[in-house]
C-alpha cells in the first residue's frame, strides 16, 4: 500500500459521521459563547442603578436599573438585578439607613445613605 492509499482509507467518513461532527462543533461553539457571556456577566459587568425615591422609615424604594427598568424594593429582601448583583436595604440597630448594591450578598456600593 502506498501512503496515498493509507491516507484515503483513514480519512473516508460516511454521512452520519459528518453530521455528528458538525453537530458536536455547533454544540461546542454554543457552550463557549454561553461560558463567555456568563464570565462577562459575573466578573466584568456592573449594573447601572439610579435611585428615584427612597423612604427609609417605611422600607420602600423605587430604583431604575439599566436606564429603563423601574423596580420597587420593599423591606428585608435582596432583589436580584442581574448576574450575581442585587439591591437591598441596609440596617443599623434594626432601622433601615442605606440602600446597598450587592454582589453575591456582599455590599459593593452604598447607593443612598
Amino acid at each position: 500500500m502506498t501512503l496515498a492509499q493509507i491516507e484515503a482509507a483513514s480519512f473516508k467518513l460516511n454521512k452520519t459521521t459528518q453530521v455528528i461532527i458538525k453537530f458536536a462543533a455547533v454544540v461546542g461553539a454554543i457552550t463557549v459563547i454561553a461560558g463567555g457571556y456568563t464570565f462577562y456577566l459575573n466578573n466584568i459587568w456592573k449594573p447601572k442603578v439610579s435611585v428615584i425615591s427612597v423612604d427609609f422609615v417605611k422600607g420602600i424604594a423605587k430604583i431604575k436599573v439599566g436606564g429603563s427598568k423601574i423596580v420597587d424594593i420593599y423591606g428585608d429582601a435582596s432583589f436580584s438585578i442581574g448576574g450575581d448583583w442585587g439591591i437591598q436595604f441596609g440596617k443599623t440597630n434594626n432601622i433601615y439607613d442605606s440602600l446597598d448594591l450587592t454582589k453575591n450578598g456582599m455590599v459593593v456600593e452604598y447607593l443612598k445613605r
